[in-house]
């Protein structure tokens, strides 16, 4: 029996959790370390920066190893990747400072994004790891923040505890599970199979979009917070467009690109806005239902959605069909905004965006390893739809005697403000939008039947 399949499928598992761990900075109130609010403010800042500049390593990294052709050389690049992920992670308890945890911030953002490019580099064109790949990557971009560290409106941790995520650093299995599984992918490698060939225009164009992705997400993201306690209806106004201009940039994007390829950049964006109510209940210290519940829901809900589209026949193995699903969740969200916000509703609203989110992805996976790696790594760079579901709903201002201020309170003392329930039903409005923009895109320009690849 060859064993080097099960265990490239595993260790592309590995990597992609560790990624995906690493590159989750949700944003909330709660700090990783005690400062001054000078440097809380600089701490803060640096999250969203070194998550976008990992958006454009993972493409670059995967071009140089697809240049490179050799399967081994990438496993080497990950096994490198999870060292100085360990180094970066036991360097954090001796920070002398804000300053060095910015640094290893942006070491370990940096390194992730690498990590995804050789896991990608390393894997794809083989369906089984590709697909545990994804399940990986998915999954971390759900569920990491369910291992976030203690929370609450004004809480400020311990030096001890300081660290450069909000929801702190990997856990050690994970990293030195990555590590054990490379090196034995890179010692079982054989020269013959080497690793997919860049082709120049795709690699150009997906190179190009995370470029112009990654920057607009910072800048626009960043408009967005700016205005956290702005009119609503400026905010509004600021987030629309926003959404507008993020959506054209990926379509023009997903036109320039081979048309499968393509599918699988708008199915990337239509799960992450898919995605957001879910989000910002399982990041919120409300939430009471066990951790470890929730890892076995979304686990099981994103191979489930995975198994179901690499089994079907053909004609329904379309994207849409798994979007269509996970659009329940800001469908629900903008219907009634607290439906579902913790216990077994929001288990129950975990497993159809879960199932929903892995149908859609496994059914758009490209051909090319430039776009799946910038495909993978969007949603955690896609700061404008966080912006966009959380600002309006977090502005809470107090004068004198804990008197809300008219223009901005998003809470009276009799309950939410009229303002402040209307953006929680616009929040999911905005979201629904987006995904059905992007399932309509991919239905529009569908393959023929004739032309749809089997998975198997």
């Amino acid at each position: 029996m060859d064993f080097r399949e099960p265990l490239s499928a595993a260790a592309a598992l590995a990597s992609g959790a560790l990624a995906g761990f690493v590159l989750t900075n949700p944003r909330n109130r709660a700090w990783a370390i005690y400062a001054s609010d000078r440097e809380i403010d600089r701490w803060l800042s640096s999250q969203p920066t070194g998550v976008v500049v990992a958006l454009v390593l993972a493409v670059i990294a995967v071009a140089g190893l697809q240049r490179s052709g050799s399967r081994r050389a990438s496993w080497i690049v990950a096994a490198a990747c999870a060292l100085v992920l360990i180094a970066t992670r036991s360097a954090v308890a001796g920070a002398s400072g804000v300053d060095t945890l910015i640094a290893l911030h942006f070491a370990k953002t940096a390194t992730a994004g690498i990590l995804l490019g050789a896991a990608v580099a390393a894997v794809w064109g083989r369906w089984g790891p590709q697909l545990t790949l994804t399940l990986g990557v998915a999954g971390a971009f759900v569920l990491a923040s369910v291992a976030r560290l203690p929370r609450g409106d004004t809480e400020y941790l311990e030096p001890a505890s300081r660290s450069t995520s909000a929801i702190g650093e990997p856990p050690m299995w994970l990293l030195i599970g990555t590590l054990v599984l490379a090196l034995v992918c890179t010692a079982l490698a054989q020269k013959q199979f080497r690793v997919q060939r860049p082709e120049r225009r795709t690699l150009q164009t997906a190179l190009a979009a995370a470029l112009a992705l990654a920057l607009l997400n910072r800048l626009l993201g960043a408009w967005i917070d700016d205005h956290e306690f702005g009119e609503p209806l400026t905010v509004w106004l600021i987030i629309g467009f926003c959404l507008v201009v993020v959506l054209v940039c990926t379509e023009v994007s997903a036109r320039l690109l081979p048309r499968t390829d393509g599918h699988f950049l708008l199915a990337a964006t239509a799960v992450t806005a898919a995605a957001m109510p879910v989000l910002d209940d399982l990041r919120t210290p409300r939430v009471t239902t066990p951790a470890s519940a929730v890892l076995i829901v979304g686990v099981t809900a994103l191979a489930l959605g995975i198994a179901v589209a690499v089994r079907v026949p053909p004609t329904l193995r379309q994207p849409y069909w798994g979007l269509g699903l996970a659009a329940l969740v800001p469908l629900s969200t903008a219907i009634q905004p607290d439906f579902g916000s913790d216990g077994v509703l929001l288990l129950a609203r975990l497993l159809v965006l879960c199932t929903g989110m892995g149908f859609a992805l496994a059914a758009a996976l490209p051909a090319s390893a430039p776009v799946a790696v910038l495909g993978l790594a969007l949603p955690f760079a896609s700061l404008v739809f966080v912006a966009a579901t959380t600002i309006p709903g977090s502005r809470v201002v107090y004068a004198g005697a804990y008197e809300p201020l008219s223009a901005v309170a998003a809470f009276t003392p009799d309950g939410p403000s009229p303002a402040s329930a209307a953006s929680d039903h616009l929040a999911g409005i905005a979201m629904l939008a987006v995904v059905a923009y992007c399932a309509y895109s991919i239905r529009s320009r569908r393959l023929p039947l004739e032309t749809t690849a089997p998975l198997t």
